[in-house]
Order: structure tokens, then sequence, then C-alpha cells
């Protein structure tokens, strides 16, 4: 009787393994568009890395694409390029957000977003604003107006323009040490 248990077992199991699992595609959203370009993305996968205080790392699987539209045309549909896989890190916190990227020589930098700052995000970091509310509170930022919007809905202090300088780290986990 144990045999037939384990026969049926692992037989289930290997059912499971061969038949794939339905998965639903990621939801493509939308970062900035600037001189006849727009950037867009998706969170593939989202696992916590690490805690500290009222703050959480998450390791993001993320996919990117670019567009092209001739003469400003944001509104006309154009093929997306891109669509490769990359690690980042969000650094949900609501002194200090951030963004961890590896950089041109592959070190890890820690980008600091002024999520709260008074016109909005500067434009160079539309998209990696709208990354962070996207993995930090699961919605979309479309533009500088409803980043604000967002930072003081989600009590995210004022900040200036600019906030801390951007530092090269060792590993993501580094921005959790005080």
């Amino acid at each position: 009787m144990h045999r037939l248990r384990t026969g049926k077992l692992a037989t289930l199991l290997a059912c499971l393994t061969l038949t794939p699992a339905t998965t639903n595609a990621a939801e493509l959203i939308p970062g900035r568009c600037h001189m006849d370009t727009c950037n867009w993305f998706s969170i593939e996968e989202k696992d916590l890395a690490g805690t500290a205080k009222a703050e959480a790392l998450f390791k993001v699987v993320l996919k990117r694409w670019q567009s092209h539209h001739p003469d400003g045309n944001y509104g006309r549909k154009t093929p997306r390029q891109g669509g490769q896989a990359s690690i980042s890190y969000a650094f949900c916190s609501k002194t200090k957000p951030a963004l961890i990227d590896r950089d041109g020589q592959g070190r890890w930098t820690a980008e600091y977003l002024p999520i709260n700052a008074a016109f909005g995000p500067p434009g160079a970091l539309e998209t990696a604003t709208t990354i962070y509310f996207a993995a930090c509170h699961a919605i979309g930022a479309g533009n500088r107006e409803s980043a604000t919007d967002l930072a003081r809905r989600f009590g995210y202090p004022e900040q200036e323009e600019e906030g801390p300088a951007d530092k090269p780290i060792t590993r993501p986990e580094d921005i959790l040490k005080p």
C-alpha cells in the first residue's frame, strides 16, 4: 500500500512539472517620453531582499523597452524595441528612496530619488520614479504631477530637487546599513 501511494505521488508530481503553469503577462507601464523616444517597462518578478526599520529592499526583475515617435507624436503607436530582462533593486524608504542598478563598469550604484520635490522629479528621473512607485507601491506614476501627488498621498516628506548624491555600493544590501 505504501508503494501505491508513492507511485501515485510520483505520477502526480511528474504531471505537474511537465504541464506549464498558466501565467499572466506583466503589466506594461509607460515611463518618460522625451525627444521622440518613450520608455516602457514591466516588473516581471519582485522579491523582498531585506528590511531595516520602516524600509524595504526589493530585488526586481524588469524588462525595458523604447519606442521611437517621429516629430514627438507620442499619441501614435509605434513598435517597441528591447524587452531584455535586467535586475534592479528598489529601496522603499520615506527618507532616502532609491533605485539600485549596475553602472557602465558593472558596479552597483544607488540612485537616490527626489520623490516629493516641489515640481516633481527631474525629467531624467521620471522613469526611475515610475519604476520606484510600481515596485514599492504597486501603482504607476504617469508623469511629474502624478508622481508628486502620489508622494504626498503616501506621506513622503517634501524634498529638495536634488537628493543625496548617488553612491557606489558593493552590494545592494549595503543600502540597509545606517
